[in-house]
C-alpha cells in the first residue's frame, strides 16, 4: 500500500518523549538555563530563527528580546541582550551578556527591561565599543586610502 506523503500528513519533528536538544544560555557570570527542549526560537535582524533537534547546523546573531523555549506541552521564555546562538543539531549555545528565564512571558520582560536599566560593566563595555567602531569607521570613510602626512614622514 502506497501511502501519500505531504506537508500534512507528515508526522512532527519531534513527538513527546522523542528527541531532545540541549539548550544552554549562558552569560559571562552564569548559566541562566541549561535543559532538554524539543525546539527554541529567537529572535534575529531578519526576524525569527527555530530550531529543533537534529536540524541543520547554524551560527547566528541574536537581537535583545524573548526567546521562545519549548519542551514537549510545557514551554517558558528567556530575555536576552542579543548575543551569538551556535548550533550543531544536537546542542544550542547561546551566549548573552545578560539574560533571564522564566515561565511568564510579562515577568521575563519586565525583569529583561529592569537588568537593562541597570548600570553593567559588560554593557557599558559593549556600548563603549561600539562607539569607538562607529567613530573609527567614520573617519577611515572620511579619509579615504590617503595617507596622513605624518604616516608619509615615518616611511
Amino acid at each position: 500500500m502506497t501511502q501519500k506523503v505531504g506537508p500534512r500528513s507528515q508526522p512532527p519533528l519531534v513527538r513527546p518523549g522523542g528527541p531532545a536538544l540541549e539548550l544552554i544560555i549562558r552569560t559571562p557570570r552564569e548559566t541562566v538555563f541549561r535543559g532538554d527542549v524539543s525546539s527554541a526560537r529567537f529572535p534575529t535582524e531578519t526576524g525569527q530563527v527555530g530550531i529543533r533537534p537534529r536540524g541543520e547546523a547554524l551560527v547566528v546573531a541574536v537581537e535583545a528580546g524573548l526567546v521562545l523555549v519549548r519542551c514537549d506541552d510545557d514551554h517558558s521564555f528567556a530575555g536576552t541582550a542579543g548575543g551569538l546562538l551556535r548550533f550543531d543539531g544536537r546542542q544550542a549555545n547561546l551566549l548573552t551578556p545578560l539574560a533571564v528565564h522564566g515561565r511568564d512571558e510579562r515577568e521575563v520582560l519586565e525583569a529583561l527591561e529592569h537588568a537593562l536599566a541597570q548600570p553593567s560593566a559588560e554593557l557599558e563595555t559593549r556600548e563603549l565599543l561600539s562607539r569607538v567602531q562607529t567613530n573609527l569607521l567614520r573617519e577611515l570613510r572620511q579619509s579615504g586610502s590617503e595617507l596622513s602626512p605624518r604616516s608619509e614622514r615615518t616611511r
